[in-house]
C-alpha cells in the first residue's frame, strides 16, 4: 500500500475523515464535515477519545481531563460574568508554559473571546505595541510578564490578572478566581465554525509584527488534518511498530505563544486523547528522565531544540525506546542531523513538518525512512483538504519541476492580518495563501524548499524581520546606515548580523550597541555578529540596499581595507 492508497483507505473507512465543500468568506473549500465544529466542541470530543485519565503534567502537579474542563468552565463564567467578556473580545495571554494556559486559552475560546496570544520575550517597547495593535484590554501574566507588561498597564486601563506570582498583592490571582466558583457547566455561546479564535503575532518582512487572525475552523482543520495522517502512517507501518505503540503521551517544549506549541502539540493532544507533559524550561537532561517516567511518544519542537535532545540521549547512552515520533519544525532542520537523529533513536520514527502562523501550521510534512533517505525534502501536503500550486512572479501555475513560490490553499488558512488590508490581500489571494517561500514541487507530490522571498531570518524557529532590527538600530547615536542579514549557525540555524555605516570612523562598538538594544528587542534579535564600515553601503538600481551584495561582503571579508 502507497500513500495515497493509505489516504483513500482511511477516507472509505473512517466516517470522522469525511468532507463536503463550503463557501468561506467568498471561497469555495473542501472541508471537514463530521469533525468539532469549533474549540468548545473540540472539548466535548476530548472526553470521549481519552487514553489516559491524567491530561496534564506539569512538574509535580497532576491534572485529569475532568478537572481541566472543570477549570475551564469556572473561568470561562468568570470572564464573562465578572468580566464582561463578551464574543470578539480579546483577551492576552503572556506567560510560560504553565497549565493555567491550557485552561485560559480554552475558557476564552468558548465564550467566543478571541486569545491573543503574547510573545513572552518581547521587550516592554514590544509588549506595548503588542497590545496597542490587538487592542486586548485584559490579560493573564505570570511574574516575569507582569514586569514588563505593568510600565504601561495602567495609563492603557489593561485589566491583569497574575499567575504563579504570590508576592503581588495588587493584582487579583487566578487561584482566587477558581476558588470562588462552583463546577458549573460551559457558558453557552452561538459560535460558528468561521468565528475568530485568536491573534497570533508573527514577524514578518515589514517591520513590527503582525497579527494573524486565526479561526476555530482553521484550528480545527490543522487539528484533524494531522489525526489522519496519524491513520494514514499506522495503515503504512509494520506490525512490528504498530504492536510496539502505546498510549500517547506528547513533551511540549515548544511555546505556547507558537502555533507550534498550541496546535500540533497542545490541540492535537485534545483531539488525539493524549496526556501532554510540560516543563518550566527547556532543559535537555530533564527532558530525557521525563521521558522515561512519563513515557512519552511524541516530540514536535523546532530543531535545535530537537537536537539538544538527540545529543544529550548520546551522552547518556540511551535509546529513548519509548519515542514513535520524533518531528521538527519552525525553521528548516539541517540535513546533516536526519540521519544521525535515526541513527541515535532507531525506534522513533524522524520526521519533519512545515507550516506557518498564517495557516494553523498547517501545510507539508515527511518522515520515516522516506525522510531519512531524502533529508533535503519539505515533504507532501497533509490530506485531504489541502491544495498547492507553484506560481512564477506573475501568479502564474508552474508545471511541476519548475521553482516558484509555494502557495497553499485550505481552510486552515489565516482570515487576515489584524487591520492589515493591504498586507492580507498581499498574501492572501482567491483563498491561496502565498508563502513567500520558493520551492519545486515534483510528481509525487513532493516539496523541496529552495529559498525565501520573505526578507527574514529563522533563528531556531523565531521569525526576526531584518527590518525592525534595523530600525532599533538606527536609534544608536552614530548609526548612518544598517543592513541585517541571516549568518549561517549551526545550532539555530541562522543568527542575526548587521553591517553598520557609522559616523566619524566610528567601529568595534559590539558590546556597546547590543546592550543599547537590550530593552528595545527581543534576545534573539539582537545582533551576534557585526561588521563596520566607513561609506554608504551598496544600493540597486531602485535605491534600495542591496542587501545580498552586502551580505556576500561581510561574510567574505571582502570590504575594501580602506572601509574598516
Amino acid at each position: 500500500m502507497d500513500f495515497n492508497q493509505a489516504v483513500q483507505k482511511v477516507l472509505d473507512t473512517d466516517e470522522l475523515f469525511q468532507t463536503e465543500n463550503v463557501e468561506i468568506r467568498g471561497t469555495i473549500y473542501k472541508a471537514f464535515n463530521k469533525v468539532p465544529a469549533d474549540l468548545k466542541e473540540l472539548l466535548k470530543y476530548g472526553k470521549k477519545v481519552r487514553e489516559w485519565e491524567e491530561f496534564i503534567v506539569y512538574e509535580k502537579e497532576k491534572i485529569s481531563y475532568l478537572d481541566f474542563c472543570n477549570r475551564v468552565s469556572k473561568l470561562s463564567y468568570f470572564l464573562q460574568k465578572e468580566v464582561g467578556i463578551k464574543k470578539g473580545d480579546k483577551v492576552a495571554i503572556a506567560m510560560r508554559n504553565y497549565p493555567e494556559y491550557l485552561v485560559i486559552l480554552m475558557a476564552v475560546a468558548s465564550i467566543g473571546g478571541i486569545v491573543v496570544f503574547v510573545n513572552a520575550w518581547w521587550t516592554t517597547e514590544e509588549m506595548e505595541y503588542g497590545f496597542d495593535d490587538s487592542t486586548a484590554r485584559v490579560c493573564f501574566a505570570d511574574k516575569e510578564r507582569l514586569a514588563t507588561i505593568k510600565p504601561f498597564a495602567k495609563k492603557k486601563s489593561i485589566k491583569l490578572y497574575s499567575i504563579r506570582c504570590l508576592d503581588d498583592t495588587e493584582i487579583e490571582k487566578y487561584d482566587d478566581i477558581l476558588k470562588n466558583f462552583e463546577r458549573i457547566d460551559l457558558v453557552d455561546v452561538d459560535l460558528k465554525p468561521d468565528d475568530d479564535f485568536a491573534i497570533m503575532y508573527t514577524s514578518g518582512s515589514t517591520g513590527r509584527p503582525k497579527g494573524v487572525v486565526l479561526t476555530h475552523r482553521g484550528a480545527i482543520t490543522a487539528t484533524f488534518s494531522w489525526l489522519m495522517a496519524e491513520r494514514v502512517g499506522g495503515l503504512l507501518a509494520d506490525p512490528e511498530k504498530r504492536a510496539r505503540r502505546r498510549a500517547s503521551s506528547i513533551l511540549l517544549l515548544s511555546p505556547m505563544f507558537h502555533v507550534n506549541g498550541s496546535h500540533p502539540n497542545f490541540f492535537f493532544s485534545i483531539a488525539r486523547g493524549s496526556k501532554i507533559v510540560l516543563m518550566y524550561k527547556w532543559d535537555p537532561e530533564k527532558a530525557i528522565d521525563i521521558i522515561r517516567d512519563e513515557i512519552i511518544t511524541r516530540i514536535t519542537a523546532v530543531p535545535t531544540v530537537v537536537a539538544d535532545l538527540v545529543q544529550e540521549a548520546k551522552e547518556q547512552k540511551v535509546s529513548l525506546d519509548t519515542l514513535e515520533f520524533l518531528g521538527a519544525g519552525g525553521a528548516k532542520r539541517p540535513a546533516a542531523q536526519v540521519g544521525a537523529e535515526k541513527r541515535a533513536l532507531p525506534l522513533a520514527d524522524i520526521a519533519s513538518g512545515y507550516g506557518m502562523t498564517e495557516t494553523n501550521a498547517l501545510g507539508l510534512g515527511i518522515s520515516g525512512d522516506e525522510y531519512v533517505e531524502k533529508p533535503e525534502l519539505a515533504g507532501r501536503l497533509y490530506p485531504p483538504l489541502q491544495e498547492i500550486k507553484i506560481v512564477d512572479d506573475n501568479d502564474v501555475q508552474l508545471p511541476n519541476g519548475q521553482l516558484g513560490e509555494i502557495c497553499l490553499k485550505s481552510p486552515a488558512n489565516m482570515r487576515c492580518y489584524f487591520n492589515k488590508k493591504k498586507e492580507t490581500d498581499d498574501v492572501l489571494k482567491d483563498g491561496w495563501m502565498h508563502t513567500g517561500d520558493l520551492g519545486i514541487l515534483d510528481n509525487e507530490g513532493l516539496v523541496t524548499i529552495v529559498d525565501r522571498k520573505k526578507n527574514i531570518i529563522i533563528r531556531g524557529g523565531e521569525n526576526i524581520s531584518c527590518l525592525e532590527v534595523e530600525g532599533a538600530l538606527q536609534k544608536f547615536s552614530g548609526v548612518i546606515e544598517s543592513v541585517v542579514f541571516s549568518v549561517p549557525e549551526k545550532r539555530f540555524g541562522e543568527e542575526v548580523g548587521a553591517c553598520i555605516n557609522m559616523a566619524a570612523g566610528a567601529k568595534d562598538k559590539d558590546e556597546e550597541i547590543s546592550s543599547f538594544l537590550r530593552d528595545k528587542l527581543a534576545h534573539f534579535k539582537i545582533p551576534v555578529h557585526y561588521w563596520w564600515v566607513n561609506r554608504s553601503l551598496p544600493r540597486g538600481a531602485t535605491d534600495k540596499f542591496d542587501r545580498i551584495k552586502i551580505k556576500e561582503l561581510c561574510l567574505n571579508n571582502a570590504w575594501d581595507v580602506e572601509d574598516g
